[in-house]
């Protein structure tokens, strides 16, 4: 096929360095379809008995079309850099990158992609001037449909997402991909340790790898990563996170959220998960037995678990009000919870914010990104279970800037300690956005990295 871009490079001394690359995709689409097979009776049970897999699974159903159809080619014309990332939080963080690529290559299509469906409605909103599609299936005829549809110069891969037939395919027909803003959980690690003879070609298609901490780059050259491609640049959603929120619109959603009637804190529980919304609100009723009244406004990781949430909230004997019914209506009570069913508001909900808690962390999910809120000056607290955003967390411990709470009822004590003694929360939001501050500046590094790549697609159309 022919050449594009810079050469992508080749797995060294491995197995699959001798097997053609459609022998791989057999391969690939076999395993997929055995795992399509056994999955029915287990994904039926879960349909039923999982609230958050039917909303899923509903939101997908609904994208299908979009996700396995067929692709309008692009012009062949202009050059082309493809830029992925999984959701929000990845689509957030490469937002600088693409404004720069923007500004090094002359007429360049930066095409988005994206795996959920909240990542492709903040994507479509966040760009609304770029092509924005649903990543394509690991199926080895929808990516090459896709690839030779979209042809792009250069691939960008936000923080992770390695599938096999994807990368072959990209190896295949020389495409560089880059990896940014990545992570490596100690999980992750330890399975990619199991299937080293896979993941070891897998990871040596990435051209360069640029990560956010020294602790993920150790994990990417332990699996036989060349450490010349591995370039430590710090987190790039720091440089999109913002310090501050538009004045008019915090006072809009102040009065919208019935939080400029009072002197009541507010307490905002962002990216809960399913069992995290009920402890809050044990978590609530048991501080108001105390004394201590705060407003409270939940949101869910997943808007579309919205009424299951409020059901949940409810048996705990909280009163919930949808902000999606706020509009026009009277602001909430005191004693109200807020529970945001909506899309591209957390930030501004967050400036409200006196106490933060961040979901994830108190159910073995791995926890939410904390860095927003912290950004802001909140202060934040967070469960234990906190391994996918590990480095973030560690960094605002240093400073001091975060409270990690060993269960629920650690969470609740920091609350209640917050609620008794507003300078000491003040005083830890503080210390977080300082330290936030200083960290600015992965984007420029990641650019440098980058820049031979970006030369090569400069020169490609220069010819």
């Amino acid at each position: 096929m022919p050449a594009n871009g810079r050469d992508a490079p080749q797995p060294r001394g491995d197995l699959f360095e001798r097997i053609p690359t459609r022998l791989l995709h057999w391969g690939m689409d076999a395993i997929y379809g055995g795992i399509v097979a056994a999955l029915p009776l287990y994904g039926l049970w879960r349909l039923v008995s999982d609230r958050k897999a039917r909303s899923r699974w509903r939101a997908y159903v609904r994208d299908i079309p979009l996700r396995f159809g067929r692709r309008e080619a692009r012009r062949a014309d202009r050059p082309c850099v493809w830029v992925h990332g999984v959701s929000v939080g990845e689509v957030k963080a490469a937002a600088r990158l693409v404004e720069v690529i923007e500004e090094r290559i002359p007429d360049v299509e930066v095409i988005i992609t994206v795996t959920t469906d909240t990542g492709n409605r903040v994507a479509r909103k966040r760009y609304p001037d770029h092509r924005v599609e649903f990543y394509p299936p690991d199926l080895s005829w929808i990516v090459e449909h896709t690839l030779d549809a979209l042809r792009p110069d250069l691939m960008v891969l936000v923080e992770s997402e390695f599938w096999p037939n994807f990368l072959f395919s990209a190896r295949a027909r020389r495409l560089p991909v880059a990896l940014v803003n990545g992570r490596m959980s100690p999980r992750s690690a330890r399975r990619f340790k199991k299937l080293e003879s896979l993941s070891r070609p897998l990871l040596e298609t990435l051209s360069s790898v640029c990560v956010q901490v020294d602790s993920y780059a150790e994990r990417f050259t332990a699996l036989g990563l060349d450490p010349d491609r591995v370039h430590v640049t710090g987190n790039m959603k720091l440089d999109n996170i913002p310090l501050k929120t538009d004045p008019d619109r915090r006072a809009r959603y102040a009065q919208l959220l019935g939080s400029d009637q009072d002197d009541l804190a507010t307490v905002v529980a962002g990216s809960t998960h399913p069992g995290e919304e009920r402890a809050i609100a044990r978590m609530r009723r048991r501080l108001a037995a105390e004394g201590k009244r705060f407003r409270l406004i939940v949101v869910p990781r997943h808007p579309a678990r919205a009424e299951g949430v409020a059901a949940e909230m409810r048996k705990e004997g909280q009163t919930v009000v949808f902000r999606s019914q706020l509009e026009g209506a009277a602001a909430p009570g005191p004693d109200d919870v807020v529970l945001l069913d909506t899309v591209g508001e957390l930030e501004v909900v967050f400036a409200l914010a006196d106490i933060v808690f961040i979901g994830g962390s108190l159910v073995p999910h791995g926890g939410q990104n904390v860095m927003e809120p912290a950004s802001l000056g909140k202060p934040v607290v967070v469960g234990p279970h906190i391994h996918n955003f590990r480095g973030e967390v560690d960094m605002l411990l240093q400073a001091g800037g975060i409270e990690l709470a060993a269960d629920a009822s650690g969470v609740e004590a920091a609350i209640r300690r917050w609620l008794d003694d507003p300078t000491a929360a003040a005083e830890c939001g503080s210390r977080a956005r300082d330290v936030i501050n200083a960290s600015k500046g992965a984007t420029t590094r990641t650019i440098e990295i980058l820049s031979p790549l970006l030369d090569d697609v400069v020169a490609k159309y220069a010819r």
